[in-house]
C-alpha cells in the first residue's frame, strides 16, 4: 500500500483490510467501493452453511437472532498485519450475520482498530454496531449504514455521500 500524498488523496496512509460477508451482493458492492477508495486489501467471508432459498433464509435469520457461530472458510489475510480492519455486514434479524460474528470471535485479539458498515432493507443499525463493538472489545473508529434503496440510481447521490463521508473518516 502506498502512502497518502497531495497528488493522490484517495489513498489511505494506514494499512487497511476490508472484511465482509454478503449473500445478495449488496454488502459486497460497498466493500469493493470502500477497499478501492482506501487502497485496501479485501477479504470475503465464505459461510460453509447453505443459506440460500426460503429454508436457508429462515435458518440464517434464526442463527443470527440467537447469536450462533458458523463455520467459515479460512481467512487469506491476517488481521494483525493491519492498522485498521473495516467490517461489512448485512443486518439479519436486527443483528450481525453468523459469518461476521465468527470472524470477530476468532480474530478480535488481532484487531488494532475497527470500523463497521452495514447494509439493510430498513433495519436500524445502531444495535448491530453496538453488538459488534461489544464482541470486538473496542469502539469502532466510525460506522455507517446503507439502505438497499440507496444503491438504486434514484438515490445514488445519497450512497456516494455516505460512502465518501465514511472513507474520509477512516483516513
Amino acid at each position: 500500500m502506498t502512502q497518502q500524498s497531495a497528488a493522490n488523496p484517495t489513498v489511505s496512509p494506514k494499512k487497511v483490510l476490508v472484511v465482509y460477508y454478503s449473500l445478495t451482493g449488496n454488502t459486497k458492492k460497498i466493500a469493493e467501493d470502500v477497499a478501492r477508495l482506501l487502497n485496501a486489501d479485501i477479504e470475503q467471508l465464505i459461510d460453509k452453511k447453505g443459506r440460500v432459498g426460503t429454508g436457508g433464509y429462515l435458518v440464517a435469520a434464526k442463527d443470527a437472532a440467537v447469536g450462533a457461530l458458523t463455520e467459515i472458510e479460512p481467512a487469506k489475510h491476517d488481521p494483525s498485519a493491519y492498522d485498521l480492519v473495516v467490517m461489512g455486514n448485512p443486518i439479519w434479524a436486527w443483528t450481525m450475520t453468523p459469518a461476521i460474528r465468527t470472524y470477530i470471535t476468532n480474530n478480535k485479539a488481532a484487531f488494532k482498530e475497527v470500523a463497521f458498515f452495514t447494509s439493510a432493507g430498513g433495519s436500524k443499525p445502531n444495535k448491530t454496531v453496538e453488538r459488534m463493538e461489544v464482541l470486538c472489545g473496542q469502539h469502532a473508529k466510525t460506522s455507517v449504514a446503507f439502505l438497499d434503496q440507496e444503491y438504486k440510481e434514484k438515490f445514488r447521490s445519497t450512497y456516494e455521500e455516505k460512502l465518501n463521508g465514511f472513507v474520509t473518516k477512516l483516513r
